[in-house]
């Protein structure tokens, strides 16, 4: 056990709560108590955490839960200070966001262990601030929780992406062009239905998003892959006896899995072979908001003069990384004069999205919250990005090489070639780890030997443990 004696805090670290957890619930208890009044001024993160002998991060992640939930305030300069939250009764169950009570009815969902890619960390999601959206909207329009008036998806939600997508994206798009889906691969079966025909060539990344070949292939299309250099995804070869695909699905501000982006000159000689040869592209922009180092890049879209027009991109968004990977909802933008193609694909084979969460996720994102939840998380998960690379540098700098893009959710570990990376995987399973071969995400030969490790759904405790134990792994084979 650990003591603050200023505030009487005891954490477990034995417990499969996280440390930061324990702090939130804590201080929320002490709060909401009235052991901690209006104005009281936290004690300074770092040195709370000397006191509990915790990282500054686990304490500072407890904070930024208070504030989010509006127990605390941060105050430029000054501390972090107890908010005025009127009278609240206290609930008897523990209310930390990490577990809810287990359905009694069915198993408890498998734990989402390091080093899982793509994973929000869902404990820290702002549930109060989403409930009291859902509320607001059960309470002055219930209808739209399940009643939908239009095929594309809820108008509030789509007027709330064009806002979002011109103020983050560079896209200067109108509402009508937003179509909601039930999330990425929704969106690409309707780009593919629409665009595409049985035996077209669609080109793909290779390495890229594994179930992309099932999709393809139940739908009688061909894969033509795409190699990838320093610059992301090389254009397909137009050489004579060369039938070109009719569509390219690529992640040009994030490569998937390798990372990285796409720089101009590569996108405009994308954007220039789609136009010669009457092609389309999809751009899969799955976790662009979290760059770490500047600004969020241009969607690849937004380089494209004739977008709303004459242009042969088609944008592609989802909620399920920035937000919540439980919502099910993206949005695809189509260029307008292949509206009505789109529509008619839409009808033909009905909708996926849930027509319940959007109104409450476009109040969600007109009242900011939504961009506080970004701006926050992009912070915690750079934080946890760092701490991942100091400990591959210290501990395994040794045994694999990576780049940092300074941008994504996880990181690419490349193995020497006596290394097998499925094997590698697999042992570290059986500790406990969960790392993805990155052989498994290539199809054709050679397939690079390495591992996705990813880091954002982590505290840099859970990263810590996991480093080590791959570590003792990789030099046990």
């Amino acid at each position: 056990m650990a003591d603050a004696p200023l505030l009487g805090l005891k954490l477990d670290p034995g417990t499969s709560t996280p440390l930061f957890a324990q702090i939130y619930e804590a201080l929320r208890r002490r709060i909401i108590s009235g052991q901690l009044g209006t104005g009281y001024r936290l004690p300074a993160s770092r040195n709370l955490a000397q006191e509990l002998g915790v990282s500054r991060a686990t304490v500072v992640a407890a904070y930024d839960q208070l504030m989010a939930e509006g127990f605390a305030q941060g105050r430029r300069g000054a501390g972090v200070y107890v908010s005025d939250i009127g009278e609240v009764e206290i609930d008897q169950a523990s209310h930390t966001p990490v577990a809810a009570l287990p359905d009694v009815t069915s198993p408890p969902s498998p734990p989402i262990r390091p080093f899982q890619p793509g994973r929000p960390d869902m404990r820290l999601f702002p549930y109060r601030q989403w409930a009291r959206c859902f509320s607001r909207v059960a309470r002055s329009d219930p209808q739209a929780l399940v009643v939908g008036s239009d095929p594309f998806g809820d108008l509030h939600l789509r007027t709330a992406i064009v806002r979002y997508l011109a103020d983050w994206r560079g896209l200067n798009v109108s509402p009508q062009q937003i179509l909601i889906t039930a999330g990425s691969v929704d969106a690409l079966e309707i780009c593919l239905r629409t665009l595409a025909s049985p035996g077209d060539f669609i080109a793909l990344e290779d390495p890229g998003y594994a179930p992309l070949r099932s999709l393809i292939g139940s739908l009688g299309m061909r894969p033509r892959w795409l190699e990838l250099d320093a610059h992301g995804a090389c254009l397909p070869d137009i050489g004579a006896g060369v039938k070109t695909p009719v569509l390219a699905m690529l992640t040009p501000s994030s490569q998937f899995p390798l990372g990285g982006a796409m720089p101009t000159k590569r996108r405009v000689e994308f954007l220039s072979w789609a136009q010669r040869t009457d092609s389309w592209i999809v751009e899969d922009d799955y976790d662009s908001e979290f760059r770490y180092a500047g600004r969020p890049i241009p969607a690849l879209a937004s380089f494209e003069p004739r977008f709303d027009q004459g242009g042969r991109t088609l944008y592609l968004g989802s909620f399920s990384k920035v937000f919540t990977d439980s919502l099910r909802l993206g949005f695809l933008v189509v260029p307008m004069h292949i509206l009505e193609r789109i529509s008619m694909s839409v009808r033909a084979h009905g909708t996926k999205a849930s027509i319940a969460p959007q109104r409450a996720l476009a109040l969600f994102m007109e009242n900011g919250e939504f961009y506080r939840h970004i701006r926050r998380m992009r912070r915690m998960y750079g934080e946890r990005r760092s701490v991942l690379v100091g400990l591959l540098r210290d501990q395994l700098g040794h045994i694999v090489s990576f780049e940092d893009h300074h941008a994504g959710m996880q990181i690419v570990v490349r193995l020497a070639p006596q290394f097998d990376d499925v094997q590698i995987a697999k042992l570290a399973a059986q500790r406990g780890v969960t790392c993805a071969a990155l052989s498994s995400y290539y199809a054709c030969e050679p397939k690079v030997q390495g591992l996705l490790l990813g880091f954002c759904g982590f505290s840099p405790q859970e990263l810590k443990s996991a480093v080590n134990v791959l570590r003792e792994v990789l030099e046990s084979v």
